[in-house]
Formats: C-alpha cells, sequence, structure tokens
C-alpha cells in the first residue's frame, strides 16, 4: 500500500517537473480550470465574510469580482514558468486564502 502510494506521489512529481509539452499544456489546462474555480471561491468567501458592507452589495460586488479572478488565475497558470510552479503557487494563494476565511467565519 505505502510503495503504491509512493509510487503514485513519485509519478505525480515527476509529471509536473517534466518537459513533456503535451504533459505541461495539459497539467496547465487542469491547474486554470480547477485551481481557477477553488481559487475564485475561497478569495470570494473570505471578502464576502470580511467585507464591512450589507449583504446585497457584498453580493454584487463578488459576483462582479470573479469576472476579474478567473482571467487573471487563466493568465497566471499559463505565464508560470513550469506547470509545478503554477499548481504551487495557486495551491499557496488557496490555501492563504481559505484560512482567511476561517478566521473571518471564526470572528464573526
Amino acid at each position: 500500500m505505502n510503495i503504491t502510494i509512493g509510487n503514485s506521489v513519485r509519478r505525480l512529481r515527476e509529471l509536473l517537473a517534466g518537459t513533456d509539452p503535451v504533459t505541461q499544456t495539459v497539467l496547465r489546462i487542469l491547474a486554470a480550470v480547477f485551481g481557477g474555480y477553488a481559487l475564485n471561491a475561497s478569495v470570494l468567501t473570505a471578502l464576502a465574510l470580511l467585507l464591512p458592507w450589507p449583504k446585497v452589495e457584498i453580493l454584487f460586488f463578488t459576483a462582479l469580482f470573479s469576472a476579474l479572478i478567473y482571467p487573471a488565475v487563466l493568465l497566471w497558470v499559463f505565464a508560470a514558468p513550469t506547470a509545478q510552479r503554477a499548481w504551487r503557487d495557486l495551491l499557496n494563494v488557496i490555501l492563504l486564502s481559505g484560512l482567511l476565511a476561517l478566521v473571518a467565519a471564526w470572528t464573526n
């Protein structure tokens, strides 16, 4: 079991650090689609919990702001030097905004 998980992790690292252009493109597309969605959701959740505005204005702001986040993530993922770095940076921002949302939820 541990050998299988270790082999899978090693294979995933090889794929992320590889130089095959097809694999890099597929990994970037996956990062843009799924990572962009996760980042968009976590950032908007954090903003909705942190902004001291009325709920209607927060709803309007987050609906408009999401149209800026998703294309920015798309550009960011394809501008990164490697797919591994794109995934790493994306996951760091998702984790940071998720933690911010959790702290905001606990304090409210």
